[in-house]
């Protein structure tokens, strides 16, 4: 499946990234691309990033999430990750990062799952 991003307003303030596709490599660079432009110049009050058809993630689909994370809390946007399934899932859950992608404006709680190996 061809890797894109459909960019959808909700609403006057709010934004939804629709991924398609394999979230790797240069895609994954890509991805992080979009989400920082989302952030910066569109300035929503929320982002959210739709991994419904996303038919996988890498490690590099996940930094950018990360990263898109961070640079949502530097701007005082709310963010979250939603409908992850699949391939995506498991990646999320063995990188300790499911629980905070999915709604926390907390960077606390991202550096902890970052930085600390997920329970297995």
């Amino acid at each position: 499946m061809t890797f894109s991003v459909i960019i959808h307003d909700i609403g006057a303030t709010d934004l939804r990234l629709d991924v398609r596709g394999a979230v790797q490599g240069r895609t994954a660079a890509r991805l992080g691309l979009i989400i920082d432009w989302a952030i910066v110049v569109k300035r929503p009050d929320a982002l959210v990033i739709n991994l419904r058809h996303a038919s996988e993630i890498s490690c590099e689909g996940v930094n950018a999430l990360i990263g898109g994370y961070a640079a949502a809390i530097d701007c005082g946007t709310s963010y979250r990750v939603v409908n992850a399934q699949g391939v995506t899932l498991p990646i999320l859950d063995a990188t300790g990062t499911r629980d905070v992608l999915a709604g926390s404006d907390d960077l606390g709680a991202l550096m902890v799952a970052v930085l600390l190996p997920p329970d297995r």
